[in-house]
């Protein structure tokens, strides 16, 4: 249900979301500086702030610096004027890389870096070629050239097949935030999302099953961002977001118009669900394979990669059998670096969990992550020569954008001026207040309080239609003290009751959800 609260025009309050204009888009976007959090909890708020802040050291836009600096060569190879990007894998090495990047974009988006996103998207979708079988690079300088650690030659160089993918899926979320067509007009990016979904797929599918395989390792393709174990050929995380490209590639076609089109690659994007879900990931006991080897044989145990991305990516069907997956997870997991067998080494493996645990309204299970990741954040990293954890670039992206995506609930649709929310609150976590949260045209400061609290501020120039969700079943939810008949519907498998609500420019609406 929708209702348009009537209401004196405030004047529009935009403090705090400075406005710039951008060359490359020729419309009006935000400045960089002012995304801050507010909460009862010390940890939250310290960690929040801390992130955001830290970003900023990542940031290589309209620098001139070294390339090829690695490890082995540490005064590397010459100097270059830097592109808009950001650093995006080890610290160590002057370079942004495919896996690093794409779970970075959305809190590099949240914090201002709408430009770098940009630029860095068209990179590496300009050096996918036909020569290349369709692979992109995997690294590059910061001026975009392929950085020499990880390219050889033409016919050798890293190749992770889950990236491929997923810098399918997440240009498409770049979009959803920024509301810049060119990730959907762009004849480079459109390229690269074709070519990735077609021929890419025909040239690396041998067993004709519809799934993407790989190689062998790191150097000849791998199909797993697992990089120290088993080489199989198939892997749960390549089919996982093989998947979310092929459904985010959908959405693209909605959005230019081509609903026909559309329709085909929805149709796709289930059949692959179907077949993951019903014969890819069937094994003898009610758990999921997460890899096939190049003898035929299902892999089954902890994969750590290939393992947590299948519920990371919405693969696998909410339920009892994916409930206890996500258990099976944890218990692989403990808690954290050397506390079971299994636990990956390095800490940023571990910013992939709170974005899955949140998926589920598992909320103390994602929190119970970023506290950790929080709490090692100065201690040295597994690399030496890296710094600190926290140095580590992806630690602060993702922290940023877990509390707003994932802990807030955040789903902005920037073109369309829409934006959802759920408060996904663990139990030590009462209140929460991020400001000044950008999306295309749109800045808007959330309250939660609990899970059946929230308060938005539009502080943007003009309407924007809210639609607030809470966990639960509730027949009524309180909006500015009106009472209003919620709906319902599923999140991932749990139900949420939501109103959608029409909330002016330069006012703060409340909605509460109703128990009786």
């Amino acid at each position: 249900m929708k209702i348009q609260l009537i209401g004196l025009l405030a004047l529009i309050i935009i403090t705090g979301c400075r406005y710039r204009q951008s060359d490359s888009k020729q419309k009006i976007t935000y400045a960089t500086g002012d995304l801050s959090l507010q909460s009862d909890n010390a940890i939250l708020q310290e960690g929040f702030n801390w992130a955001v802040d830290k970003t900023s050291q990542f940031v290589m836009t309209g620098k001139n610096g070294l390339v090829n600096k690695d490890e082995r060569t540490p005064e590397g190879t010459g100097t270059a004027d830097y592109i808009p990007s950001y650093w995006a894998g080890y610290y160590d090495r002057t370079a942004f890389y495919s896996r690093d990047f794409v779970h970075q974009a959305v809190g590099a988006q949240i914090v201002g870096l709408w430009d770098e996103n940009y630029t860095m998207f068209n990179t590496f979708a300009a050096n996918s070629t036909e020569a290349r079988d369709w692979w992109t690079l995997w690294a590059f300088n910061f001026d975009g050239t392929p950085h020499h650690i990880d390219y050889r030659s033409e016919n050798k160089f890293v190749k992770e097949l889950p990236a491929q993918f997923e810098l399918i899926e997440k240009a498409y979320k770049q979009y959803l935030w920024s509301g810049d067509k060119r990730y959907i007009r762009d004849s480079v990016l459109w390229n690269f999302y074709t070519r990735t979904l077609t021929d890419f797929i025909a040239l690396h599918d041998p067993n004709n099953n519809g799934v993407a395989e790989g190689k062998g390792g790191i150097w000849a393709g791998s199909c797993t961002y697992n990089e120290r174990g088993e080489y199989p050929i198939e892997a749960g995380d390549g089919i996982a977001c093989q998947y979310q490209a092929t459904l985010a590639y959908a959405h693209m076609l909605m959005a230019r118009g081509e609903a026909g089109k559309a329709q085909l690659w929805y149709d796709k994007s289930a059949a692959l669900k179907d077949y993951f879900n019903n014969d890819w990931s069937v094994t003898d006991d009610s758990t999921y394979a997460r890899g096939l080897n190049k003898e035929g044989v299902k892999l089954t145990g902890f994969g750590k990669e290939n393992s947590w991305f299948m519920p990371l990516k919405l693969i696998t069907e909410p339920g009892q059998r994916n409930d206890n997956y996500l258990e099976f997870i944890a218990d692989n997991l403990g808690n954290g670096i050397g506390t079971t067998p299994t636990a990956p080494h390095n800490i940023e493996a571990y910013t992939y969990l709170p974005d899955m645990y949140f998926h589920y309204n598992r909320n103390d299970e994602g929190w119970k992550w970023m506290k950790y990741i929080l709490s090692v954040k100065d201690l040295p990293h597994e690399r030496p020569s890296q710094g600190t954890n926290g140095d580590y670039p992806e630690i602060s992206y993702t922290i940023v954008s877990q509390v707003v995506e994932g802990m807030m609930g955040i789903e902005p649709n920037a073109i369309a001026g829409q934006v959802n929310t759920v408060s996904r609150l663990p139990k030590d976590i009462n209140t929460i207040k991020v400001n000044n949260v950008r999306f295309g045209d749109y800045c808007i400061d959330l309250e939660h309080v609990g899970v059946q609290k929230s308060v938005l501020t539009n502080k943007s120039a003009q309407s924007l239609n809210w639609e607030v969700c809470f966990y639960g079943t509730y027949n009524t939810i309180l909006v500015n003290e009106i009472v209003m008949h919620a709906e319902q519907k599923t999140i991932n498998g749990s139900k949420v009751s939501f109103v959608q609500v029409d909330a002016e420019a330069g006012l703060s609406i409340t909605a509460e959800a109703q128990v009786h």
